[in-house]
């Protein structure tokens, strides 16, 4: 039965079209992107939801201490995944025949990293000097880890199974919150959270299984653990693994060292405000999960095909990324204070500087994965190192100064040094990818939004933030208006080609 499934699993996946006829059409990055961002639209409003909620009950102390925890974890769960899954993603993406071997290989090398990633937290946990209620948070956070080589998202995604992706997501925080809502109240134990995310995240690794069985019809995600095998595959994705704990330390290093330096409401206001951006920021990562299949199937064709499909996407990422970045920055203190509470205020502080992170994240992403696309896993680690070692000088020298905006200004640095880096290392090893010709008109657009806010904010904030949203929606129609509909037009647009017949 097992050598049946497979069959059918490898038989799907012979019928991929080539690389040249399934490079992404406009209307097949659409429908998948949708796919995703609905997903994970739903997902980050329950998860707004349980951790406003939470905000609320705790109060900035103690939601500082969750916050503390999250950021703690990122260091013990990345290497868990160690870029395997962008680098399964793209080798199937590349040799889909490859698939059913990769799925078993990974899931493999993941159950060794998980037990390894166990091994530190659990020192680390003992050598911390912070509260027992903390050290049991951490270790259930931990427990949830021994979940994560079975969460096969990246196995969809390298089939352009994005619907699957954005179910995930909600099956995790639909689970998680709905523990918090129905458990959690004014003085309940911050080691319940720890237990619902083991739940949440048993859930969605049973839900992943199910898929790939009895959906996608390959086999059961069985962990192959002959290291012999395995060590090539680590060889390959370390250089993607390291540059995502590079990458964390980037944005979470600052609010672990906020939690070292400080007790009392500059955590909590900060992690509220990083944890917003995050939640948006979401949305610029599953963009270029979705854009890396089509970026790996440009490596087999002329230059001129990524430079076609780069510049289509980023004049889509400069427009919404610094209408974003303007709208937030014009609401920050009312969306905060709506979001957590009147005792979240002081937050905007840190926020109004945290959110031009999403217009850098957006442009700088293109050359990121193009990089990973391209093979060059090392220049991209090298340039991330880089970046990160800069949040953590920034982070010594203006955190203990400025708290949270201190801690705001160095993640925004960084992230401005790494967006220079990558851009440079794509011109030099593979191809210019320019950014200004597609910048221009935005900025002008976002200029003109500005003043009219600022001359009217006075009067009333969200009339003016109204007329500054009109002002940039008119410069968006006067200049690549006619370009965005084209791009609408081709979500709607029915289609006899295969590529659009296997959506």
């Amino acid at each position: 039965m097992e050598e049946s499934t497979s069959t059918v699993g490898s038989a799907a996946v012979s019928e991929q079209l080539s690389p040249a006829a399934a490079l992404a059409q406009p209307r097949r990055l659409a429908i998948n992107f949708l796919y995703l961002s609905g997903g994970e639209l739903a997902a980050k409003l329950l998860t707004f939801a349980s951790f406003s909620y939470l905000a609320r009950i705790l109060g900035p102390s103690g939601y500082g201490i969750v916050e503390f925890t999250l950021a703690v974890m990122v260091f013990f769960s990345l290497p868990i995944d160690w870029g395997l899954s962008w680098y399964g993603a793209r080798e199937i993406a590349r040799e889909p025949g490859r698939a059913t071997r990769l799925l078993h290989d990974v899931t493999g090398l993941r159950v060794y990293l998980t037990l390894l990633s166990m091994l530190g937290l659990g020192i680390f946990i003992l050598l911390l000097n912070k509260g027992i209620e903390l050290k049991v948070l951490l270790a259930l956070y931990g427990l949830s880890l021994l979940a994560g080589p079975f969460l096969t998202q990246w196995f969809f995604q390298a089939h352009d199974q994005m619907h699957w992706v954005g179910i995930a997501s909600i099956v995790r925080q639909t689970g998680f919150a709905g523990l918090i809502f129905l458990a959690c109240r004014r003085g309940t134990s911050l080691v319940y959270i720890g237990g619902f995310e083991c739940v949440s995240v048993t859930i969605v690794a049973v839900y992943c299984l199910y898929v790939v069985r009895y959906k996608m019809r390959f086999d059961w995600p069985w962990p192959d653990l002959r290291l012999t095998r395995l060590l090539g595959h680590l060889r390959e994705a370390a250089p993607i693994g390291l540059n995502e704990l590079a990458w964390a330390s980037m944005w979470y290093f600052c609010t672990v060292l906020l939690g070292f330096l400080f007790t009392d409401f500059s955590l909590g206001w900060f992690g509220a405000s990083h944890r917003v951006l995050m939640a948006l920021h979401t949305f610029v990562y599953l963009y270029f999960f979705n854009l890396l299949p089509s970026m790996s199937r440009c490596v087999l064709l002329p230059k001129e095909k990524l430079l076609e499909l780069m510049d289509r996407s980023v004049r889509f990422a400069a427009w919404t990324g610094l209408f974003a970045a303007g709208l937030l920055t014009a609401v920050a203190p009312q969306l905060l204070t709506a979001v957590y509470g009147p005792s979240f205020k002081g937050a905007s502080h840190s926020f109004v500087i945290l959110v031009w992170m999403l217009p850098v994240a957006m442009l700088s992403g293109h050359h990121r994965y193009i990089l990973i696309a391209y093979s060059c896993q090392k220049r991209l680690l090298y340039c991330t190192s880089l970046s990160a070692a800069a949040a953590v000088v920034l982070g010594f020298a203006l955190v203990p100064l400025y708290n949270g905006p201190g801690a705001a200004w160095a993640v925004l640095i960084a992230n401005i040094i790494n967006f220079a880096l990558v851009y440079v290392s794509v011109r030099q090893l593979i191809v210019e990818v320019p950014v200004h010709r597609q910048l221009t008109m935005p900025l002008s657009a976002l200029a003109l939004s500005m003043v009219f806010y600022f001359a009217f904010a006075k009067w009333n904030v969200w009339i003016a933030a109204a007329g500054g949203l009109v002002c940039y929606i008119v410069g968006l129609a006067c200049s690549d208006g006619r370009q965005l509909a084209g791009f609408l037009q081709t979500i709607f647009r029915k289609s006899g080609t295969i590529t659009e017949a296997k959506i």
